[in-house]
């Protein structure tokens, strides 16, 4: 992903979903980029944005990832 406007708007979506009692973090391994919030407390719709934006949910892990 190339363009930051898309970057700042995944971001944006996943600041909306921030909780003050959980540690929200961004990490990366590879070519992997992780963050944001747990899948299960975003709306459908947001959902359905990031994946747009070209993010999904990591198996097995309260993120979302993307593949740069």
């Amino acid at each position: 992903m190339k363009d930051w406007s898309k970057m700042a708007e995944a971001f944006s979506i996943f600041a909306k979903y921030s909780n003050p009692e959980t540690y929200d973090h961004v990490g990366s391994e590879h070519d992997e980029l992780f963050a944001g919030p747990c899948p299960d407390v975003v709306s459908e719709p947001d959902k359905k944005r990031l994946e747009e934006l070209g993010w999904d949910p990591k198996p097995d892990c309260d993120c979302w990832r993307l593949f740069t």
